[in-house]
C-alpha cells in the first residue's frame, strides 16, 4: 500500500513538472521554437541559485543565439546610422547588443517561484512574419503577455522583436535609445554605453544569488 501511494506521489510531481513544459495546444514551426526557448527559461530559473549570474548567462548564450536574429535586431534599432558603420562598427554593435539582450534575461532570471510559460497559438503578421502569443503564468496575479515576433531567414524562424503586455515592442524601444545616443555621441558612445549596461546587470545580478 505504502509503495502504491508513493508511486502516486511521484506521478504527480512528473505531472506537475510537465506543465511547465507542455506543448502549446496550436503547434507550429513558431510555437516549437518559443516552447523549447521557455523550457531553457524555466530550467534557468529552477536553478537560478546553483548556477549564479554566471552560469546563468553561459547557459543561455547557445539558446538565445540560435533563436534570436541578433543582427536583424541590430540593424533595425540603429536606424538610419546602419548604413554609415564601418562592417567592423556593425559586428561590434551586433555583438553588444547580443551580449546586453543575455545579460538581461541572466540577471532577470534569477530564481523560480512556481512559474510556467504558456503558448497561446501564432499567426501570420505583416511581411511574411509569424506571430507567436506566448504568457508567464505566474502563481499569484493576472498572466503576463511576452509574444514574439519571427522571422524566416535561412530557412529558419527566429525571432527579430519581443511584445511585452501584447503592445510594447522591445526594439521600438531600443531604437529610440540607440538612434538617440548614436546621433549624440556616435558609435563609440554607443558602445560605451551597452558596455556600461551589461556591467551594471552583471553586478545585480551576481548580488542577488
Amino acid at each position: 500500500m505504502h509503495r502504491f501511494a508513493g508511486r502516486l506521489v511521484r506521478l504527480a510531481i512528473l505531472c506537475v513538472g510537465l506543465l511547465c513544459l507542455a506543448p502549446p495546444a496550436h503547434a507550429g514551426p513558431g510555437s516549437d521554437l518559443i516552447g523549447k526557448l521557455n523550457t531553457v527559461f524555466i530550467g534557468i530559473m529552477q536553478n537560478a541559485k546553483a548556477l549564479g549570474y554566471e552560469g546563468r548567462y553561459k547557459t543561455l548564450e547557445p539558446a538565445l543565439t540560435e533563436a534570436y536574429d541578433f543582427a536583424e535586431m541590430t540593424r533595425v534599432t540603429t536606424g538610419r546610422h546602419w548604413r554609415d558603420l564601418t562592417d567592423d562598427q556593425k559586428q561590434r554593435v551586433i555583438a553588444a547588443f547580443k551580449d546586453l539582450s543575455i545579460a538581461t534575461y541572466a540577471a532577470r532570471f534569477d530564481g523560480f517561484g512556481g512559474e510556467r510559460f504558456e503558448i497561446l497559438g501564432e499567426e501570420p503578421a505583416p511581411g511574411g512574419n509569424l506571430r507567436v502569443n506566448n504568457q508567464i503564468v505566474v502563481t499569484s496575479g493576472a498572466p503576463i503577455r511576452i509574444d514574439y515576433l519571427l522571422r524566416q531567414s535561412g530557412g529558419q524562424w527566429r525571432i527579430i522583436d519581443v511584445y511585452l503586455k501584447s503592445s510594447v515592442s522591445e526594439l521600438a524601444v531600443r531604437r529610440a535609445e540607440f538612434t538617440d545616443t548614436l546621433a549624440k555621441s556616435g558609435v563609440d558612445g554607443l558602445l560605451a554605453d551597452l558596455k556600461a549596461k551589461v556591467a551594471k546587470l552583471r553586478s545585480e545580478g551576481s548580488a542577488s544569488n
